[in-house]
């Protein structure tokens, strides 16, 4: 008589799968345990593939939505992260320095660091919550480039 490892039944000595549930009898529960764990890590990650492809998906469309808004933005391309000191405290004023004095390299820089973080997360949700925040500060700063840009124009 053979014991089914998962609901312990008993079943005939030639039975290949368990009458009652089904399992195969031949298989015990513990060498089955590390595959489910390795179909969990599998499913709990994200390929580097599908990173890369969500990465550029998020700058393609900063750089769609931008020259959507003023085509002739391309040129000012470099100086993209200063839209995000636009929503500091006096932040238009600041963002006009800031594309002045190159203040918007320490923008890019924050970027870098960013993607890295991307980049890094193994986990799902890590990943998840790390790109969620890298698209919000995308948006903010597109419409702060926004803001910027309507500030620059009525400097006469």
């Amino acid at each position: 008589m053979k014991i089914c490892p998962y609901c312990k039944h008993g079943n005939d000595d030639g039975a290949e799968n368990c009458c009652e549930c089904g399992a195969e009898i031949g298989i015990e529960k513990e060498s089955t345990a590390p595959q489910t764990e390795s179909i969990k890590e599998s499913s709990d990650s994200i390929s580097i593939a599908t990173k890369w492809c969500l990465w550029l998906a998020a700058w393609g469309i900063v750089v769609l939505v931008n020259l959507m808004l003023h085509p002739a933005s391309i040129l000012s391309a470099p100086l993209f992260p200063a839209g995000l000191v636009v929503w500091l405290p006096n932040g238009e004023d600041k963002a006009v320095t800031g594309l002045m004095t190159g203040a918007w390299m320490i923008g890019w820089l924050f970027y870098l660091i960013l993607t890295i973080f991307v980049f890094a997360a193994k986990r799902m949700r890590v990943f998840i919550i790390v790109y969620v925040i890298f698209c919000l500060l995308l948006i903010l700063n597109v419409v702060g480039c926004e803001k910027t840009m309507e500030a620059v124009s009525q400097i006469h």
